[in-house]
């Protein structure tokens, strides 16, 4: 079986540094990040996410990557090459669309008081979405994780920011945090671009 940790650009530049076991398995330009063994295709443990985010962040760090689903796993190379052939057009596109760009995710929560204030909440919704638009003008795309627009609980969004501007989105950041005492904001990242990657499988 094939672990399937990622796809990556196969474009003649170095090659990225990969942990002891794993391998690249090249299709054409492409290569898929992969590691061999026996795996347990029903269930990933803890310490299965844990190596998948190491492996994923760790090439994020060096080249653009198309991180996979965590647990994906292909029976044998014939499927994943099939996979890579079938899927070739739009995991390069996607490559070109994530390469020299990082995800940010923001939550915004209040500051202060219950959550049981409704009305606090209704303000904090109202509140944390020019926030939002705020920030998103400062971001290549923007997919919301999470609205509670009632009480005002939790605003979570990320943010797909160019990797060169990556200081203007922190400057952004703090401007919001400046600008609405009211509110905590917490960002984290820069990431690899989980939350923008739709990977195709099946038939």
């Amino acid at each position: 079986m094939y672990m399937l940790y990622g796809v990556i650009m196969n474009d003649g530049h170095a090659r990225p540094k990969l942990p002891e076991g794993v391998k690249l398995f090249a299709v054409r330009e492409l290569s898929a990040v992969t590691e061999e063994g026996d795996f347990n295709v029903h269930r990933s443990e803890p310490v299965d996410v844990g190596r998948h985010m190491e492996i994923v962040t760790g090439i994020f760090t060096q080249d653009a990557v198309l991180p996979a689903p965590v647990g994906t796993v292909f029976r044998n190379a014939e499927a994943l090459k099939a996979w890579m052939d079938l899927h070739y057009v739009a995991l390069s596109d996607a490559l070109a669309w994530v390469e020299d760009r990082v995800a940010a995710r923001v939550h915004i929560t209040r500051a202060h008081g219950k959550e049981a204030d409704k009305e606090a909440g209704s303000d904090l919704a109202a509140i944390a979405a020019d926030t939002s638009r705020a920030l998103r003008r400062r971001a290549v795309s923007t997919i919301p994780l999470r609205s509670e627009e009632v009480t005002g609980v939790m605003l979570s969004a990320a943010y797909l920011v160019e990797r060169e501007l990556w200081s203007d989105f922190l400057e952004a950041v703090k401007d919001e945090r400046d600008r609405y005492k009211q509110l905590h904001i917490e960002l984290t990242g820069p990431w690899p671009p989980h939350d923008f990657v739709r990977m195709q499988f099946g038939a």
